[in-house]
């Protein structure tokens, strides 16, 4: 069986969430790329992929990352980052960087790492970049101009949000795209809450 396909992350204030949306439909009229958009609400910040994990590894992961102290870290969405990078051809993916934060959030990511190598989960090989998916580009319209993702960001009044917890999630892949469960939260505090 394939497990639980879970990952580690952060979730996002309901002000980032609701500039993203804007961002997102501002976007989905100017663009002619097909692109899978994040679902309003799915937005999230990675810290650590998982895989698929079988079910009774759940609890060992649980209280590992019941063991991650950290202190409530600030948010705020910065500039546009493409993968590629947007030249010739298009990007695959377009993304938002953190303005605040990245450094705080990439502490954050390696405590999980460290946190999860002894449960056999192998370090990142590239290092850890804090972004905000915004979405995949499917099929890249020529002519398109790349640089009205940056501006759509830059148009967005973004303030500074507090984040006081991270989450394991388990992703449901579907014909719609992703939906996100919560399994359990992690505070400020050391101990998971809310387990599902």
């Amino acid at each position: 069986m394939a497990g639980v396909r879970c990952f580690v992350g952060l979730p996002l204030p309901k002000d980032a969430q609701a500039g993203l949306e804007r961002v997102v439909l501002r976007l989905s009229g100017q663009l002619a790329s097909r692109i899978s958009w994040t679902r309003p609400g799915n937005w999230h910040l990675t810290l650590k992929f998982l895989g698929d994990v079988a079910e009774e590894r759940l609890p060992g992961l649980i209280q590992a990352l019941g063991g991650v102290a950290f202190a409530p870290l600030p948010l705020a969405v910065g500039r546009a980052g493409f993968f590629p990078s947007a030249g010739r051809g298009g990007p695959k993916g377009l993304w938002a960087e953190l303005r605040l934060g990245g450094p705080e959030c990439a502490r954050l990511a390696a405590a999980v790492e460290r946190a999860l190598e002894p449960l056999g989960f192998a370090p990142e090989k590239r290092p850890f970049a804090p972004h905000l998916t915004l979405g995949r580009v499917k099929d890249a319209a020529p002519g398109d101009d790349w640089t009205l993702v940056d501006r759509a960001l830059a148009a967005e009044s973004w303030p500074v949000g507090e984040v006081d917890r991270f989450v394991l999630w388990r992703s449901a892949l579907g014909p719609g795209g992703p939906q996100y469960f919560r399994l359990a939260e992690f505070g400020v505090g050391r101990g998971a809450s809310g387990i599902l």
